[in-house]
């Protein structure tokens, strides 16, 4: 009988369980009818992807151990951008997306931080925040493409600041007075470029935009046309930017120009630059017991930086990597140049600059604010490939030397800038 009653009991409560599980499913929601325009967009969205590493692995940049493994973060940066800029950013509410450490692209500017969003060439726009600290801070206007001719800029020079530090600045709408950018008809893009020089003792500034005039739609209510465009868009934008940075590499650099030499320096706002930047452009492929020697000269720029990237077309560490110097952080010479040393270790130099295991890479100057005509061509930046043992019969006697844990405070001091410039 004892046995019966506990079955009952059992029986009970299995079935109190049973019924408090029915209770807790969620009821069921007919399902609507699938969008097929939108499942399309996302299988290829995704098929994209799959596309990019099939890319990567058949290109000549696909070599050593490192440069493999780049070639995949070189996709993931790329994706980060394609998000933000196909899918999320809405023109007509925009916020500003960051190029930074997580989402290098395009050569990204060791000393920068680019702060970028689409716009609608029918509105207008109003930039507010603070000045910073930062050496420059500039305004362009873009078509939609990211080596696109610059349609307006507004430098430094040019930006009036209010004596508190903050400003606005207006893009867009009838012409005004103060600070303010025209938009024509292919106007797609901003970009804001905050330029650090001393890192040590310069802070980023505030920024924020938006769209002020009356023009300005409601905003949408997402449905599946909006984000099966968006989602085509992203794909169109992955395969593209995946495969042009690499590819400027090979066909703009390594196809026109010997390695271990320099360009002369150009103009580079015809081709997706800031107007008015000279910048000098090269690229280096060293043994493990070669250096290259750059010797370049102070000049009146207001911003003068030396880096390095790979062929993926992104920056090389530059917080954690001695990988990029500044005028300011570069130490002259006792003849009056400076003497920048590309190599793989360290030869206890100043100006060492780290290739960070790479033994074929990009290196980019970048010049802002030159006063006069340009730059002389006695003055022009040039390389020598030496020997790494041979270095010191290149360099002048007293070159300011460096020692290991010197050389650690200074890669402590980089990365405390990088953490205060992005806020990470």
């Amino acid at each position: 009988m004892f046995r019966n009653v506990s079955l009952i009991i059992v029986g009970a409560v299995l079935g109190a369980i049973a019924m408090f599980g029915l209770q807790l499913r969620p009821a069921p929601v007919p399902r609507v009818e699938a969008h097929k325009d939108l499942e399309s967009a996302f299988t290829a969205f995704a098929n994209s992807l799959r596309d990019a590493g099939t890319f990567v692995q058949g290109h000549q940049w696909y070599g050593t151990d490192t440069e493999q493994a780049e070639a995949y973060r070189h996709i993931a940066r790329v994706m980060i951008n394609v998000l933000s800029e196909g899918i999320l950013v809405d023109p007509d509410f925009p916020y500003f997306y960051e190029i930074g450490p997580f989402s290098k692209t395009g050569m990204d500017n060791s000393d920068q931080r680019y702060l970028s969003t689409l716009i609608n060439a029918q509105g207008t726009y109003r930039v507010w925040g603070t000045r910073g600290s930062s050496r420059r801070l500039d305004f362009s206007v873009y078509e939609q493409d990211a080596l696109s001719q610059s349609l307006a800029t507004l430098n430094t020079e040019q930006l009036q600041v209010d004596p508190d530090g903050t400003f606005e600045v207006f893009i867009g709408g009838p012409a005004r007075e103060g600070n303010w950018l025209p938009l024509d008809a292919a106007a797609r893009r901003l970009l804001v470029r905050q330029i650090h020089s001393d890192w040590g003792n310069e802070t980023p500034g505030d920024l924020h935009i938006d769209r002020i005039d009356a023009g300005r739609p409601l905003y949408p209510v997402l449905n599946s046309d909006i984000m099966a465009a968006r989602l085509l868009q992203a794909t169109d934008l992955l395969a593209l930017n995946v495969r042009r940075w690499p590819e400027y590499s090979r066909t703009r650099f390594d196809a026109l120009l010997p390695a271990n030499t320099l360009t002369a320096p150009r103009d580079t706002g015809a081709t997706g630059g800031l107007s008015g930047r000279l910048m000098v452009g090269g690229h280096f492929e060293l043994a493990a017991d070669e250096a290259l020697l750059i010797k370049a000269w102070p000049t009146a720029a207001q911003y003068h930086g030396i880096q390095l990237g790979h062929h993926w077309w992104e920056s090389l560490d530059y917080a954690n990597r001695q990988s990029s110097l500044t005028a300011d952080q570069a130490a002259v010479s006792s003849d009056g140049a400076l003497y920048f040393v590309v190599s793989s270790r360290d030869p206890g130099v100043a100006n060492w600059l780290d290739t960070e295991g790479f033994h074929r890479g990009v290196i980019m100057m970048r010049y802002d604010g030159l006063p006069g005509a340009g730059m002389a061509e006695e003055r022009h930046p040039y390389a020598t490939l030496v020997k790494l043992g041979e270095l010191a019969q290149h360099l002048p006697p007293d070159e300011p030397r460096i020692g290991a844990e010197q050389r650690r405070q200074q890669i402590a001091a980089r990365r405390r800038h990088v953490q205060k410039r992005f806020g990470i």
